[in-house]
């Protein structure tokens, strides 16, 4: 009885090896995903290597400083335009004084497309973008009195905004008020 049974395993035994060595051969590997290093990292490592790293190894921060020399302040009017109406909803503004308030059409809100179009991280630029829907929605849900729909969208421009904060910190124009901001 043994010797019957045992025939029948070897042979699945066998088609178990060859599907999986098969298997193996041919499926598709995943390509290694590549991560940069910031500058930052990359000086602290030549400086304990007491060696420069080559002009390839060192990204171009020429553009990310710029755009923040430019830009800071119009991403900080912004942030005052937002908390602003942020306030106005916590406060519970009757709809009559704040309907004809234009979000999209503010001076602020316009300068603020313009840095988020402009930003050299496409990326990036879409987060500021997020940001500013997500004080629009917050706005215009808070006029419809969907309430929980504007604590949602409070809450994702509440992210953004911290975000954008530690984002800002990296090339600071003016570090007083982005921490007078933050602690607001």
């Amino acid at each position: 009885m043994l010797s019957d049974l045992m025939l029948p395993i070897l042979v699945c035994a066998g088609c178990l090896v060859i599907m999986i060595s098969v298997y193996l051969r041919t499926r598709k590997k995943s390509q290694r995903k590549t991560f940069s290093i910031p500058e930052s990292k990359l000086m602290k490592s030549s400086e304990d290597n007491e060696a420069e790293p080559s002009a390839a190894e060192v990204p171009s921060d020429q553009g990310l400083l710029s755009w923040h020399e430019g830009f800071e302040s119009t991403v900080l009017d912004f942030i005052e335009f937002s908390d602003g109406l942020i306030e106005i909803i916590d406060n519970g503004s009757p709809l009559e004084k704040i309907k004809n308030i234009d979000v999209l059409g503010a001076d602020q809100t316009l300068e603020f497309q313009k840095a988020a179009s402009e930003h050299p991280s496409p990326e990036m630029g879409a987060e500021l973008s997020a940001m500013l829907a997500a004080v629009s929605a917050s706005f215009h849900a808070y006029l419809r009195s969907e309430l929980d729909l504007v604590k949602q969208q409070k809450s994702i421009y509440q992210e953004y905004r911290e975000m954008w904060f530690q984002r800002l910190r990296q090339f600071p124009q003016d570090i007083d008020r982005i921490i007078h901001l933050r602690r607001v």
